[in-house]
């Protein structure tokens, strides 16, 4: 046996899949270390992107010459991958030097424009390392290779292993590496891997030579493979892969978008899509590794084109039918932190739906063009190099095209039809290219025509199938989905009607009404992030607090998140001169515009100023210092957001705030746990020395300075009486300055006491990033921070405490404010209770103060108040709908809490007011549903309609 045949092949073959795993470590990690530094908006991503690709096509030609010409590859592939090692060590401190140059050119750059030095900045940062990653493949191809038909098997084998290294590479690096040690310490141990790896393939490379010296040419073998193809197959196969890496760079962007709609897109679920497509690639190269090489290649790699064609024809259908699978599989799930790896699992499992089938053929189509472009086995590295820089030309112009130009040109569905027009031309190209075709065209490309037949019914019959997914799609949902598809169709389209949609570089923008509330809201990417509902109190609030409280009138402000531009609205009714306001999505910008009539027509305010770009990255490059920065980010379990909660985000605001300038941020406690809401307020506080906690209780805003932040309560009445601000308060229940110091959570003290000590949420180690999306899995939608209102002793230390002393509350502002807590805080909440108490108080005579505190003591089981309070007011007299609702609401509690056999509740009387009331009051809703409840609670023979008296009750 030869010394070749006995080459350790399976020992190299683990290198070469561990070393795909550190490079997708790497992948992941720089591209975080430069979102942190370039942005995370879309077009930095496709940025990152292209140069990751382009530097990894650069290699491949470059090295892959030097590889026919050294002594031996698989020594040039150990010294390639310990220069990988060196650098990543090294990475971090070339970035910062690469950041700083980046902050000193960019703001002279126009914002459209600032592509350049970003493309500037991460050519610079990432072309050494990608050079060297590049070369590797070749090289060990041309090691193993001993004849051209050497080379498909050897390329595919090697293809198969370093993708499927890389699959499991990515998987670790983002859902234990990365959220375990961090970025810096996950490089490290990669490089630490690699150093090991070059080791060993040095020590291997002195025992072992290549298959074929430098220049030597290959044994004379039998067989057609080993054949050299002629110059228009070669050119058909150099077209079909720069056309395959178009497409698959083109679906990548495509199906992400779509997966993020359905599963959600969180970083786990960005780490799961990536797994499974380069999973799928090292498959479908594995497969033809173990292929009898009896097939044209050409031939093989035309018809992985038209099966990519077959399988999204096939799977275009299952598309818009994920959200309700996705819905019912989770429905199904038991939700807790033990069951989160099965959600992962299942999450996975979807991603494979997906992504596996197609991409199997496009993991099969390279090795097989690849093995058309080979003339010469001594010359493998080069022409491999070849191969791979054409591929990589369609790979950087299918990600920068497909995510930047055609997403928001013609969307999802034109993406996946160009991809399929692309598919089938890269067909057509390797049949007509074929040796031995019949001279007729119809019978050479019939193939091609039967696809393309299936690809044009397919395509269209479903048009219109992104807008039905992104209306369906509910990844919040805690309910149990209908039985069908057809059902879940049904009721969304009866109920909801779509009045904007579009795809854009960052997110899909869906804006629909609800006609029966008169509700209007804004999707991006599947989940619900606006609305003219019952999250306004948030959005005018968060717009508000930070004005209304700042030692002078804020004249320059910086708002982050446009959302439905509520927010910016309730900014502009104050006398500012100039908002910025930040937007990551475009789309978003133009969706606002539909909520002008909630939002005061904000987007288009002479004084606004748009700025379509990562905020991290504005405020790092903005040539100007604000009063005021409001930050009403998505939530944080949406991938890139929680970097708008690290104490780097906030070293940058502070530094571009005024000497009195004033941060509002807000945060959500819903979906999420009290560690995480202490870790967000502990790393602000790291930074910003004095703050208060607002509203509550599923959504906090905070309100941070350098300075502290002294009630005058004259200047903030003044304030607030502005005609405009008045007006936009008004809608939300908070007209005065009672109503307002009310909704103060925490105290500068307490809010530092429940942040505690622990740990800081930073860009290095994001632990939100991590921890949020399974805050987000458990669902946990009632989450209560400590609040002061409630404290024994802490209240004192409450803005409110002081003003009562000099302004006791009229029975019109507690009623007003008992009306706020009613519709903003749940029914059982002891904070309605105690402002119904105060209300009950202040108004002892008023029936509505009497039914108030009924309604807060019922929703807390507490009947013998309620009774004390209902009974009274029912005995003289009262019949208000309110009353009435409230009073059989007691009876039916009653009626289940005492019924027995033996102690039978009559409650005719009762019902027949309730009846009555519900006759003269037809369209209370509230009313009608109290008596259908106490129907419940009686025998169906007491709620046959009789002609009974109605008499003012005593009781049940």
């Amino acid at each position: 046996m030869s010394l070749i045949a006995r080459f350790p092949k399976n020992l190299v073959s683990a290198l070469l899949f561990l070393s795909g795993g550190t490079a997708l470590v790497y992948e992941l990690v720089w591209s975080k270390y430069l979102g942190n530094v370039l942005g995370n908006s879309g077009q930095a991503h496709a940025v990152v992107l292209a140069t990751f690709m382009g530097g990894l096509a650069l290699g491949a030609s470059v090295f892959g010459r030097t590889a026919d010409r050294v002594k031996s590859p698989l020594a040039l592939y150990g010294v390639l991958e310990l220069g990988v090692a060196l650098y990543a060590l090294a990475f971090p401190y070339v970035l910062d030097a690469l950041g700083a140059l980046w902050l000193a050119v960019a703001p002279s750059v126009p914002d459209g424009w600032r592509v350049g030095p970003r493309l500037l900045v991460a050519a610079l940062s990432l072309v050494v390392p990608t050079l060297l990653m590049g070369g590797t493949l070749p090289a060990l191809v041309r090691h193993f290779a001993d004849s051209l038909s050497g080379v498909q098997r050897e390329l595919a084998r090697l293809y198969a292993v370093n993708s499927l290294g890389a699959a499991l590479g990515v998987f670790i690096a983002g859902t234990r590496l990365v959220p375990v040690l961090g970025l810096s310490a996950s490089a490290k141990l990669a490089a630490g891997l690699n150093i090991l790896l070059a080791v060993a393939a040095l020590l291997l490379a002195r025992r072992f030579p290549p298959a074929l010296a430098p220049g030597q040419a290959a044994p004379v073998a039998e067989g057609a493979q080993d054949v050299a193809y002629p110059r228009v197959a070669v050119r058909a196969a150099l077209v079909g892969v720069l056309l395959s890496g178009f497409t698959s760079m083109l679906y990548q962007v495509t199906w992400i978008r779509l997966l993020s709609i359905v599963l959600g897109a969180s970083t786990y679920a960005f780490t799961l899509i990536l797994t499974a497509f380069i999973l799928g690639i090292g498959l479908g190269s594995f497969w033809l590794m173990t292929r009898a090489q009896k097939v044209d290649s050409l031939r093989v790699y035309g018809m992985t084109q038209l099966a990519l064609v077959a399988s999204l024809c096939v799977a275009l259908p299952l598309y818009v039918r994920l959200p309700h699978l996705f819905r019912t599989a989770q429905w199904m799930m038991t939700r807790s932190v033990d069951t989160w790896p099965l959600f992962q699992l299942l999450t996975f499992g979807f991603c494979c739906l997906v992504l596996l089938v197609p991409t199997f053929f496009m993991g099969a189509a390279f090795p097989a063009a690849a093995r058309v472009a080979t003339a010469k086995v001594s010359e493998v590295g080069r022409e491999l190099g070849s191969v791979y820089l054409w591929n990589t030309v369609g790979t950087i112009t299918g990600s920068a095209l497909g995510g930047l130009v055609l997403m928001p040109w013609w969307g999802m569905e034109g993406n996946f039809v160009a991809g399929v027009v692309a598919n089938l031309a890269a067909a057509a190209l390797a049949f007509h290219a074929l040796s031995g075709r019949p001279l007729s065209p119809v019978r050479a490309l019939w193939p091609v025509g039967a696809a393309a037949l299936l690809a044009v019914v397919v395509l269209g019959s479903m048009s219109g199938w992104s807008v039905r997914l992104s209306g369906i799609a509910s990844i919040r949902s805690h309910q149990k989905p209908p039985d069908s598809y057809a059902k879940l169709v049904a009721d969304t389209e009866k109920n909801f009607q779509p009045v904007f949609y579009r795809d854009d570089t960052f997110a899909t923008v869906l804006v629909a009404d609800y006609p029966k509330d008169h509700l209007r809201f804004m999707k991006l990417n599947g989940k619900i992030d606006a609305s003219n509902g019952s999250d306004v109190e948030t959005q005018v609030m968060a717009g508000h607090l930070g004005a209304l409280l700042h030692a002078r009138e804020p004249k320059n402000v910086l708002l982050v998140g446009a959302g439905a531009a509520i927010t910016a609205g309730s900014v502009l009714a104050h006398p500012v001169e100039r908002l910025d306001m930040v937007e990551i999505a475009p789309a978003v910008i133009d969706a606002a515009r539909l909520f002008k009539d909630d939002n005061r027509n904000a987007v288009d305010d002479p004084r606004t100023r748009v700025h379509i770009d990562d905020a991290k990255t504005f405020m790092a490059l903005a040539d100007r210092k604000y009063d005021l920065v409001v930050s009403v980010p998505s939530n944080p379990w949406v991938a890139g957001v929680s970097g708008l909660f690290t104490r780097d985000f906030f070293q940058t605001v502070d530094r571009h705030l005024t000497d009195d300038g004033v941060l509002v941020q807000w945060i959500h406690t819903y979906e999420s746990n009290d560690e995480l809401i202490r870790l967000v307020v502990r790393t602000m506080r790291d930074t910003f020395p004095h703050a208060t906690t607002w509203l509550g209780p599923q959504d906090l805003v905070m309100v941070a300075s350098r300075k502290p932040l002294a009630l005058d309560a004259e200047r903030l009445a003044r304030r607030m009486a502005l005609p405009e601000v008045r007006k936009d308060l008004e809608r939300v229940g908070l007209t005065d300055v009672f109503s307002l110091l009310s909704k103060q959570v925490h105290s500068e003290e307490g809010q530092l006491a429940f942040a505690g000590p622990g740990p800081i949420n930073t860009d290095d180690h994001n632990l939100l990033e991590y921890a949020s999306p399974i805050a987000f899995f458990v669902a946990n939608l009632d989450v209560r921070v400590k609040d002061e209102r409630r404290s024994p002793d802490g209240s004192s230390r409450l803005f409110i405490e002081d003003y009562l002393r000099e302004h006791p509350p009229t029975p019109e502002q507690a009623e007003r404010l008992y009306r706020n807590m009613e519709r903003y805080h749940a029914a059982n909440d002891p904070l309605v209770r105690g402002v119904a108490s105060l209300w009950r108080q202040v108004a002892p005579d008023s029936r509505g103060a009497a039914v108030a505190l009924a309604r807060a003591a019922l929703a807390q089981k507490d009947l013998t108040l309620a009774a004390s309070l209902l009974d009274p007011e029912v005995r003289e007299g009262g019949r208000e709908p309110e009353l009435i609702a409230a009073y059989l609401k007691l009876v039916t509690e009653q009626a289940w809490a005492t019924r027995t056999v033996w102690t039978p509740v009559d409650a005719r009387e009762a019902l027949a007011l309730g009846r009555q009331a519900a006759a003269e009051h037809p369209g209370d809703e509230d009313l009608s549903r109290a008596v259908r409840n106490l129907c419940d609670a009686l025998p169906a023979s007491a709620c046959t309609r009789d002609s009974a008296p109605v008499a003012a009750p005593v009781g049940p």
